[in-house]
């Protein structure tokens, strides 16, 4: 708890900073500053620091006076911030006339809060390898540090601390560091460069929309799909040539006779080739039921086309086949 002449000590110098403000230029401001001052010491009279803090700074952006920043300075120390507390203490001693009977009992405190104050806080000592990058820029729990502030010890609350650093042509690298009361901590942020692009591969195989592996196409069965043809082409020619060999025999005069032998070799024929056709046939089927296509065949410097024709002449029968 804050001693009781302290608070007395706050509300004299509320009223005495009022009269003060009475000079200023603007009445409004001048009445809002002067009713926040009054409201952050009766909240520091009852412990109430944070509400405290929240209206001397309210109250110092209006109107700013010494002793607002001393009551500030005590604020911030009460709560934990003692980088601001300790800036506040040393603003006041820059600013207020100490020969005024308003801030002379201010001072003495005023110089020993420093001290005390400078032995708590703690120093982060911030290293970047590699050393000076291009643009670069270094951000400490927010707050932008300054060009001119790198490479200098910066002092900071006891606690934890996040540092981020960007330069051009590096990766951001962000660190957190932990630094004690009174203490003094270096840690080096080291940058990776980002790799240059150079050319890539060739355009590699088209990925389906969403990613993920391309389709296999599978390969057209081009034997089985001539088997087939050529097995029905091959029935189809065989079924001819045994409907002619009926013919032939039904017309025959006698069934010793030339004319009935002849149809009998058609018929015998039709019966060959058509047999051919549908195990042909059957075989390209059993392939694409299958998927397993035969070996294909060996290149040839003339036509890979292959027909299969049957002849008939009086004398007898057979194939003619063109590879």
């Amino acid at each position: 708890m804050i001693p009781r002449r302290f608070v007395s000590s706050l509300v004299l110098a509320a009223t005495l900073l009022c009269q003060g403000l009475a000079h200023a230029q603007s009445p409004a401001d001048v009445a809002a500053a002067r009713d926040l001052f009054r409201d952050g010491a009766k909240l520091a009279q009852e412990g109430r620091w944070a509400e405290a803090r929240e209206r001397y700074m309210r109250s110092l952006a209006l109107k700013r006076a010494p002793l607002t920043l001393y009551s500030l300075g005590v604020a911030n120390r009460e709560i934990g911030r003692l980088v601001e507390a300790l800036e506040s203490f040393r603003a006041f001693l820059v600013e207020a006339d100490l020969q005024n009977a308003a801030n002379k009992p201010y001072e003495q405190p005023a110089r020993d809060a420093i001290i005390a104050l400078e032995k708590r806080v703690g120093r982060l000592d911030i290293r970047i390898a590699p050393a000076a990058p291009p643009a670069l820029s270094v951000r400490v729990d927010g707050a932008e540090v300054p060009q001119a502030a790198l490479g200098v010890p910066r002092i900071v609350d006891p606690g934890e601390h996040t540092i981020v650093v960007r330069a051009q042509g590096y990766r951001e690298a962000t660190t957190k560091a932990k630094v004690g009361e009174g203490e003094q901590t270096a840690v080096t942020v080291t940058l990776v460069r980002i790799a240059p692009k150079g050319p890539g591969p060739g355009p590699g195989p088209v990925k389906p929309p969403g990613g993920g592996t391309p389709p296999i196409v599978p390969e057209k069965p081009v034997a089985p799909i001539f088997l087939l043809a050529g097995g029905a082409v091959a029935f189809a020619s065989g079924l001819t040539v045994g409907l002619i060999g009926v013919q032939k025999a039904s017309d025959a005069p006698v069934q010793d006779g030339p004319e009935a032998a002849l149809a009998r070799r058609l018929a015998l024929a039709g019966d060959i080739v058509g047999s051919a056709g549908i195990l042909a046939a059957g075989a390209g089927l059993a392939m694409l039921l299958l998927g397993k296509p035969p070996d294909p065949p060996a290149e040839s410097s003339e036509s890979s086309e292959v027909s299969v024709q049957p002849f008939v002449t009086p004398t007898g029968f057979g194939l003619v086949g063109r590879f």
